[in-house]
């Protein structure tokens, strides 16, 4: 994400994250011909004052011009 962008996104990532179960950041991105889901989660722990963070890609297809 690039930092210097203001807008609804920059003001998500800044919320306050008390009563927060789960947040969830999805990029859809063509990379080397394939279309690609990348998902990063982070998890709150009953407390909210731990977090524990995983990240996954999954390619989706392969990508042609029409």
């Amino acid at each position: 994400m690039n930092k210097e962008l203001d807008g609804p996104m920059k003001s998500a990532f800044e919320s306050d994250t008390t009563g927060v179960i789960m947040q969830e950041f999805t990029t859809y991105r063509v990379a080397e011909g394939m279309l690609r889901i990348e998902k990063t989660i982070r998890r709150f722990t009953n407390d909210g004052k731990d977090y524990n963070d995983s990240s996954s890609v999954v390619p989706l297809g392969k990508v042609t011009n029409a």
